[in-house]
């Protein structure tokens, strides 16, 4: 059987002592953009072991085996999955089976022959597999980004006989299953909790990691140019637009949901002569130099009741303030992406500029797309982002809408281009797990 390095990866685990590091692990392993088979979210009920034979044969690109310490007791591991995985990687060295672990040995280190002891396998079995910690986020975050590479590897000769053009689905709105899909990086992000539309706090920090890894993954893959399709909040658009560059990207695609195609090539271009967007609304402030606020408001209708209640609780905050709209009553023009994005960038320069600041604060009402093209611009500037919210309120689904800290982008300085993940904590959703 010919495996498809599209296809999700298998996580092995035992749930009395596992459950809560493979749900994270599953977790980062989405946010790397690499689908997860994970018994929480996929596994149709009916005969475990009938049912975990089925999710094996139907089709994995590997599997990450979590090892701890009542691991010992699965029969289910020892004498259904493990035999399996061993089986398909044996049969094809494009299947990556390697170990997440948390025993560690009488010095502190990780025990690099507990899977073999514990699994009752012979010495080397296991031994001889890449292992690697999975106690901590950071430890969690390397096992995706090392399953993220190996998929790269494998994706090489696609990407490359795509245009090099790399392909990236992302979603951080709705729960993710396992199905394959046939995009190169398959982003996806713990949900909002119910009745909130913030995207999840831990999402952000799993993103925060994932980030750092991605302008090594465009080149692993050899490509050129990316395109980014799917649906995301806002500061999480603008954050990957942040981490792909113009000195990485040559070229980058975002589909809007109903395929329309916002591209932009290299850095956005000069104030355009003929504009499609404007001030309608500035305030100088008495401040000479501090942070700045902008509001980028680009849908139909306007909505400015949100903004004025952030200026008010925010007195005194901002050294200046500009307010950005189209100057046409109509909807934006995909093909006018890259002139839109360089007018933004524009006023984001000259308010920023006029104060002597490189610390901006952004409110974004505007598709995705802008977001994500908007994010490859702000190289040099400290961006803090926001998400809208009318959550939370008195009856638990609904309350007064309002922006919510985010993010704060600081892009062009290596690592990750977010700096922090500043949105309150809120419930955990359930779906989550």
């Amino acid at each position: 059987m010919s495996i498809d390095p599209r296809s999700p990866l298998f996580i092995s685990y035992r749930q009395s002592d596992g459950t809560p590091i493979a749900v994270d692990l599953a977790w980062a392993l989405r946010a790397a953009g690499v689908p997860v088979w994970h018994d929480r979210t996929d596994l149709p009920p009916g005969d475990t072991r009938q049912r975990l034979g089925e999710a094996l044969d139907a089709g994995l690109s590997g599997a990450v085996l979590l090892v701890t310490p009542e691991i010992a007791r699965s029969a289910v591991i020892r004498e259904v999955e493990l035999p399996r995985l061993l089986e398909l990687e044996a049969a094809d060295a494009a299947f990556t089976l390697s170990v997440a672990s948390t025993v560690g040995s009488a010095t502190g280190r990780l025990d690099y022959t507990a899977p073999d002891r514990l699994l009752e396998r012979e010495p080397g079995t296991l031994s001889r597999l890449d292992q690697q910690p999975a106690s901590t986020p950071t430890e969690r975050a390397r096992i995706a980004a090392s399953q993220c590479r190996r998929r790269m590897e494998h994706l090489r000769p696609s990407v490359e006989a795509n245009g090099r053009t790399l392909i990236l689905d992302v979603q951080t709105r709705v729960p993710p299953f396992a199905a394959t899909v046939d995009a190169d990086l398959v982003l996806r992000l713990r949900p909002p909790a119910d009745g909130q539309r913030r995207p999840s706090r831990e999402g952000l920090e799993d993103l925060r990691h994932f980030l750092a890894e991605l302008p090594q993954l465009v080149s692993i893959a050899g490509a050129q140019h990316v395109q980014v399709r799917g649906g995301a909040h806002l500061s999480v658009a603008c954050a990957l637009g942040a981490a792909l560059p113009t000195t990485l990207v040559g070229r980058t695609q975002a589909l809007d949901t109903s395929g329309a195609v916002w591209a932009m090539s290299g850095d956005a271009p000069a104030r355009s002569e003929d504009p499609r967007i404007g001030v309608v609304d500035a305030d100088t402030g008495e401040a000479e130099r501090g942070p700045v606020l902008l509001y980028v408001d680009l849908l139909p209708e306007r909505s400015d009741a949100a903004v004025e209640d952030f200026r008010a609780a925010n007195t005194g905050k901002f050294a200046g303030y500009v307010h950005l709209r189209p100057l046409r009553d109509e909807l934006l023009d995909p093909r006018d992406a890259a002139g839109v994005v360089g007018e933004i960038r524009h006023a984001i320069r000259v308010l920023a500029g006029a104060h002597r600041t490189t610390e901006v604060h952004l409110l974004l009402r505007c598709p995705y797309t802008i977001a994500l093209l908007m994010g490859r611009t702000l190289n040099t500037l400290v961006a803090h982002l926001y998400e809208w919210e009318n959550g939370d309120g008195p009856d638990g689904l609904s309350g007064q809408a309002r922006y919510l800290p985010s993010l704060v982008l600081r892009s062009g300085t290596g690592g990750s281009p977010i700096r922090s993940v500043t949105l309150p904590p809120g419930s955990t959703p359930e779906s989550s797990s």
